[in-house]
Parts: structure tokens; C-alpha cells; sequence
């Protein structure tokens, strides 16, 4: 058990005063990705939802082009798309190895959250259903 006093400050923080003695400063916000926590100015995301078959943007912008064409092969942690954000040109990393899916053309306006591609996954292991 942890003993806990929670106050609300002006700013809509919640300030947490534990009973052996840290206090921490706690902001919350909803996003499309997910529930965003900022504990002490380390920020932690909460997705909603995480299905590893699916490449979304975490950013705005727009995409600019893909790596690799339609049905081929992807790794993970290697770039698949470049999407321009605030005038600058980023690449995004796949997060799981398979084969790419394009969901959106080259010059697509997209924003956070937007399905950008689907992966065909290499391990379909790694798909678990709950049920």
C-alpha cells in the first residue's frame, strides 16, 4: 500500500505528496496516440491501443515519400517512409520486420495518429489477441 495526498495546483497539475516523503508534479494530456504523462518532467506515453501490424505517424506533416515499394520487405528499426514536419524532412523507423503495406501516397497531409502503413508481419507471433 502507498499513502498518497493528490492536490490539484492552477495550472490543472496534480501535485502527489507521498507519505515516505517525494513529491512529484503530475500533468496529464489526451492525445491520439495515446494518454501522455509528464512525472517530474519525464514524459511517458500510454497508447491506447498497440497492434504492431500498423506504422502510425507521431507526427504532423505530410509524407513526403517511401523507402521502400509496396510488398517489399522492411526491418525493424530501419526508416520505410520520410514525412515532412515543419519544414524539415524526418524518416521514421518501422517498429517490426515484414513486408510494407502503403495506406497513404506520397503527398498525403497526415497527422498524429494517421495509419500510414501496415506491415504483413515477418513473426505473425507477435500479434496477440485478447479476447
Amino acid at each position: 500500500r502507498i499513502a498518497v495526498k493528490v492536490r490539484v495546483q492552477p495550472d490543472g497539475s496534480l501535485m502527489a505528496i507521498f507519505a515516505d516523503g517525494p513529491v512529484r508534479t503530475i500533468r496529464g494530456l489526451e492525445e491520439p496516440l495515446g494518454l501522455r504523462l509528464v512525472i517530474d518532467g519525464a514524459t511517458c506515453i500510454l497508447p491506447h491501443e498497440i497492434d504492431p501490424s500498423e506504422l502510425r505517424s507521431d507526427v504532423t506533416g505530410k509524407v513526403v515519400r517511401y523507402l521502400q515499394a509496396d510488398g517489399e520487405g522492411i526491418v525493424k528499426g530501419k526508416p520505410y517512409v520520410e514525412v515532412e514536419a515543419m519544414k524539415m524532412i524526418m524518416q521514421m523507423p518501422a517498429t517490426e520486420s515484414g513486408n510494407i503495406v502503403h495506406r497513404m501516397s506520397p503527398g498525403s497531409i497526415i497527422k498524429t495518429g494517421d495509419l500510414i502503413a501496415n506491415i504483413k508481419l515477418a513473426d505473425a507471433g507477435k500479434v496477440k489477441v485478447i479476447e
